[in-house]
């Protein structure tokens, strides 16, 4: 196309050399052109098919680097899960039973979590299957700990409540067992020592010795403490919370007042015999939502001698000394 080229001028018979005009020869410039742009883009493509560029060579390493970090956060992943899972067993089957609190349900638990708003950014990710799958399970994995955290503030509230209650409900013996005493009465009906008539005794009686420690059975706050006009003498009684009332009748000597608050262990007063009595003993009462029970259906913890007295030692030391209020006897 290029080269040189003749016809034979009909006029001159001549041969004479063919003249492109400027037209002809800006077309044949642009095919030429052309051209090569086609060829240089041809072998570009070749080449690369081939041979990597720097640029593909430092996004494989990229992405192989990417790759084994994504592997690495999954196992990560599936040890998170695995340790939620464990934990909200412990949960639903220890922590919430031993409080007799309901599981929580699976709707709850299982509840998702909004991801439309990052899933409109992911959009712009080549292949983002895997970003997704990650996303997704990081928010569940963020939703599934909130909802136990939620769970286990619960659980600590409730388990506050029952270490108060625990300290508070009735349930030692209020007479020490390193001090000699005998069941005279128990709970239920008796005959009446003074009228010989079937009567309900709504408390149990302890007898001893004159002057015998008298404890407080469980943590309160003093809501009588003066002589009963009604028989029981000069009697305490402790206002313990959550429906229960303790009552201590027959007292010799009162070592509390009125609006004190007591621990378990702490003394509330001296074995005697005042009030309407047959000899030195202790009333003791035990009322749920002002309903008499039996007192020794709370007698569940079985102190020695050695324990009790710790108990009451340390009950002393919080309280301060102990001193009669008032109504002795001696």
């Amino acid at each position: 196309m290029l080269g040189k080229r003749y016809y034979i001028n009909p006029e001159t018979l001549r041969y004479e050399r063919v003249r492109l005009s400027s037209r002809q020869l800006v077309r044949y410039l642009g095919i030429f052109s052309f051209g090569l742009i086609i060829l240089a883009i041809l072998m570009r493509y070749g080449f690369e098919r081939v041979f990597p560029t720097p640029r593909q060579i430092i996004y494989q390493k990229e992405n192989s680097v990417l790759r084994s970090e994504y592997a690495a956060l999954n196992s990560d992943l599936l040890e998170v899960e695995a340790q939620l899972s464990d934990l909200r067993n412990r949960d639903d089957r220890f922590y919430r039973a031993i409080l007799s609190l309901d599981p929580v349900p699976n709707s709850i638990r299982g509840a998702g979590t909004g991801g439309s708003e990052r899933d409109q950014h992911l959009l712009a990710i080549r292949e983002p299957g895997m970003v997704r799958d990650v996303s997704h399970r990081i928010d569940n994995i963020s939703n599934r700990v909130k909802i136990q955290s939620i769970s286990l503030e619960n659980v600590y509230e409730e388990a506050l409540n029952a270490q108060h209650f625990l300290a508070c409900k009735p349930s030692i013996n209020p007479i020490s067992p390193a001090d000699p005493y005998w069941l005279t009465s128990t709970y239920g009906y008796r005959k009446d020592p003074f009228t010989k008539k079937r009567t309900a005794h709504h408390g149990i009686d302890m007898a001893g010795r004159v002057g015998t420690d008298i404890h407080c059975t469980g943590a309160g706050i003093v809501s009588f403490a003066r002589i009963n006009k009604y028989g029981y003498g000069k009697e305490v009684v402790v206002d313990h919370g959550f429906g229960y009332t303790s009552r201590y009748a027959h007292l010799d000597e009162i070592y509390v007042e009125v609006g004190q608050k007591i621990d378990r262990g702490e003394l509330v007063g001296t074995l005697g015999s005042t009030g309407r009595s047959t000899g030195p003993h202790l009333h003791y009462e035990i009322r749920k939502d002002n309903i008499a029970v039996n007192p020794t259906y709370f007698f569940y913890e079985n102190l020695s001698s050695q324990e009790y007295n710790m108990l009451a030692s340390r009950a002393s030391e919080q309280q301060g000394p102990y001193r009669p209020v008032g109504y002795s006897q001696k």
